[in-house]
């Protein structure tokens, strides 16, 4: 039984890196979802990923919120 305590130590740092990797993995694919939405409305997207780097879940938000700066007609007045 004075083995169950390391056991259980080895264990958690097993799963405490599982949980830490699968938490970067996803923070991975949410900076390339950034990256993808931004250019694919015309934005910076390089800028974009960086204020990811740092808040990525409420970029991710704001830049699938914002309007897209390209066009497909022009309009002119007559």
């Amino acid at each position: 039984m004075s083995s169950l305590p390391g056991t259980i130590l080895a264990a958690s740092a097993v799963g405490g890196f599982a949980g830490w990797l699968i938490s970067f993995v996803i923070w991975l694919l949410i900076l390339v979802w950034i990256y993808n939405i931004a250019r694919r409305k015309g934005r910076h997207a390089f800028g974009w990923v960086f204020l990811g780097l740092f808040f990525s879940v409420f970029v991710l938000i704001i830049v699938a919120l914002l309007p897209s700066k390209r066009t497909t007609r022009n309009y002119e007045r007559y």
